[in-house]
């Protein structure tokens, strides 16, 4: 794909016209308060999840941070916890990377003003890395986007669950999917005012999705075998562009582990 995966965490590397751009989704920042609401002590993500960050921008040699969506919890407004965590976090992180881009998730209101000067807030829809298209994955991305060569998407929280005779292991995990292109444009041009875009243009060959599982360490998971009918799918996923029952389940790493419509889990021996 020209993209590699980065340690054994749920995060990618592009590079492109000389810079190298670390990827990763749904960090979550101030999940812990919700916890706290439910009952459930943990200590502040953010200091685990800064240290984690560094440590794999060192290890890929990585000039840029690209952060995907859902830097914080809170959908409505930010929490004195997230405020405090991320602007912390950000401040660690500018003295170590060139340059942080954040992409707006859908848990990310009021992030533009929290983040002030310690990173560039770009569009929810997207941006183009070189050849691929990088979003958090709430929203249909911008119609320029069917030229890429794949998609990099977060989101989703795609968790495989494992049953073995000793318990319940749930691992998180990386999806790839791949479809025509063809496709892909016939769903975005039914979205309202884009049918024009693509009038007259032929679109052939084949395009990809990688979902990117989540990298917070408290945020639940959503199992791969009820993506199809979660509500948390991208609307990539919702709109048939892209099949999930297609998807190739990949651990963090990147090793295969099977193909989703026929992977089965089952208990080891």
């Amino acid at each position: 794909m020209g993209l590699r995966f980065a340690g054994q965490q749920p995060a990618a590397v592009i590079e492109s016209s000389g810079r190298r751009y670390l990827l990763v989704s749904d960090i979550h920042l101030g999940y812990e308060l919700e916890l706290a609401s439910k009952g459930v002590r943990a200590p502040p993500q953010a200091p685990k999840v800064t240290r984690h960050l560094l440590e794999l921008g060192e290890e890929c040699g990585a000039e840029v941070l690209v952060l995907m969506g859902d830097v914080k919890h809170r959908i409505a407004g930010v929490s004195w916890r997230e405020e405090v965590g991320v602007r912390s976090m950000l401040d660690d992180l500018s003295r170590e990377f060139d340059e942080i881009v954040v992409l707006p998730g859908n848990h990310d209101a009021g992030i533009s003003e929290l983040i002030g000067d310690l990173g560039r807030v770009v569009g929810s829809r997207g941006i183009r890395i070189g050849d691929y298209w990088v979003m958090h994955g709430h929203t249909w991305p911008l119609p320029e986007s069917v030229t890429v060569s794949a998609y990099v998407i977060g989101h989703t929280h795609p968790t495989a669950v494992i049953r073995t005779s000793e318990g319940t292991l749930r691992m998180k995990v990386n999806l790839l999917i791949e479809s025509a292109r063809s496709r892909l444009v016939k769903a975005i041009a039914s979205r309202p005012g884009y049918s024009e875009t693509f009038e007259g243009l032929r679109f052939r060959g084949r395009i990809k999705l990688l979902i990117l599982g989540h990298f917070s360490s408290m945020a639940p998971g959503v199992d791969v075998s009820e993506l199809s009918s979660s509500s948390r799918t991208s609307p990539l996923l919702r709109s048939g562009a892209f099949n999930v029952l297609d998807a190739d389940v990949l651990s963090t790493s990147g090793e295969l582990l099977g193909r989703l419509g026929e992977l089965e889990f089952k208990e080891e021996a």
